[in-house]
């Protein structure tokens, strides 16, 4: 039987595919991604391509490339905040605000843990309108990347709380939700469209929902309310 809300006292999001969904912003991303790294690694652009589908096929992601390649991460990922006209791309998202504002009501602490550079990230939350709710944002440029317990317990360490006592919010099964439920975090999955198709053994999570708008209904049914 699963915790009651008495007994959680944070929660932990993914950012891309569970708290940012702007379709304009993921159409273009990887494009300014290949563009800088042409830059930092001094190669033409077709050769940047080159890299990027490799690291996207292969499923190792993009932090964990530029990683490989011994580029700077925090560098790399401020200045790609700098050109990526982020506030463009991500509108102000009042449902998710309304949504962290009543979970921070319930002093559930917050956090963001991405595999992204804090640049980026902070940039992101802030334009979604909803940055100054989290008590901590958790980035590549601070710790290991997931699927490693590395980043997971980093935050749980910040947030000063225990992996039972904490829910853990995610779109990918097996690059999230597998390593945060071995720790002992009661695990949501989010039916994100950007992994449609590439997840699979949904009833490993605890709990799914089709959008983390759904995220204060979930908690008010099944784990015991407000």
């Amino acid at each position: 039987m699963l915790k009651y809300i008495n007994s959680i006292e944070g929660i932990i999001y993914d950012l891309d595919g569970t708290l940012n969904l702007s379709t304009a912003y993921y159409d273009v991303y990887d494009n300014y991604f290949t563009s800088l790294l042409s830059k930092f690694l001094n190669i033409s652009l077709e050769d940047a391509e080159i890299l990027v589908n490799r690291s996207l096929e292969n499923k190792t992601g993009l932090t964990s490339l530029i990683q490989s390649l011994h580029i700077d991460s925090p560098s790399f990922y401020n200045e790609l905040a700098k050109i990526i006209p982020i506030y463009d791309l991500i509108p102000r998202d009042n449902q998710l605000i309304r949504v962290i504002e009543s979970i921070n009501n319930m002093n559930v602490v917050q956090a963001v843990c991405s595999n992204t550079g804090y640049g980026i990230i902070s940039n992101i939350l802030e334009s979604l309108g909803v940055r100054r709710y989290f008590r901590e944002i958790v980035s590549s440029d601070e710790t290991g990347l997931k699927p490693s317990p590395e980043p997971y317990i980093y935050t749980l360490n910040k947030l000063k709380i225990n992996a039972v006592n904490c829910i853990y919010v995610g779109d990918r099964i097996k690059m999230e939700l597998e390593t945060a439920k071995t720790l002992g975090m009661t695990t949501i999955f989010v039916k994100s469209y950007l992994m449609e198709g590439k997840n699979i053994n949904y009833n490993t999570a605890d709990y799914s929902i089709e959008s983390v708008y759904e995220l204060p209904t979930l908690l008010n049914k099944k784990l015991g309310g407000f």
